[in-house]
């Protein structure tokens, strides 16, 4: 396990979506460099086999019952704060907007096309609004504490798909992340927290400035 930040839930919660990001990445190119279709499909067979050694769900409380309310909401700090850690560049121990931007676009680079450079600034740019001013322990204080990103994945712990793969909340909370609602979580708090006219707005801003 690689260790990001000596938190071990939350370096365990990062090095498994790291996997799965990983094995992505790597079947997409495996797939676009197959040359038929029993290719793609021994690809794709190998693909499920790995996503089941790595886990389709990632367990927070690991020994611990999700019942017990202390040391669930123990869990959620702890990833919280592993978020502060790893994002805090000036050790004030909150994550400022800057901070935050830089982290979620760490990962572009010269060969990403402008529509996805500023789909990411604008994705970014919304989920630290919603998290700074639109989850339960929001203050809107233009700045993200641990116990913010706690309300961030707590509300992630309840969140679902249906068979339709639209998702919802649940208000249960089995200390649970699955990979594909992981996925599908941020969309899902953009659509039902910002309104189409403030993203296309911020949208068309990142177009003109990057």
């Amino acid at each position: 396990m690689t260790n990001i930040t000596d938190i071990q839930t939350f370096d365990k919660m990062k090095n498994w979506q790291q996997q799965h990001e990983a094995l992505t990445q790597k079947t997409l190119i495996e797939l676009n460099a197959a040359q038929d279709q029993n290719g793609q499909n021994a690809i794709m067979e190998n693909y499920y086999s790995q996503m089941e050694e790595i886990g389709y769900e990632f367990n927070f409380m690991e020994d611990k019952s999700s019942n017990d309310n202390t040391a669930y909401n123990e869990r959620l700090l702890e990833l919280g704060q592993g978020e502060v850690i790893s994002r805090d560049t000036n050790g004030d121990g909150q994550v400022s907007f800057e901070e935050f931007i830089v982290s979620e676009t760490a990962d572009l680079n010269e060969n990403d096309d402008k529509d996805t450079v500023v789909d990411t600034y604008t994705m970014a740019t919304l989920l630290y609004e919603i998290i700074d001013k639109g989850l339960g322990n929001s203050d809107g204080s233009d700045s993200i504490s641990a116990e913010e990103f706690a309300s961030y994945y707590q509300n992630l712990d309840q969140f679902t798909l249906d068979e339709n793969c639209n998702g919802y909340l649940t208000n249960q909370y089995d200390g649970k992340f699955d990979i594909d609602e992981a996925a599908e979580f941020i969309p899902f708090l953009i659509n039902n927290l910002i309104s189409q006219e403030t993203y296309n707005e911020l949208r068309e801003l990142y177009a003109q400035e990057l």
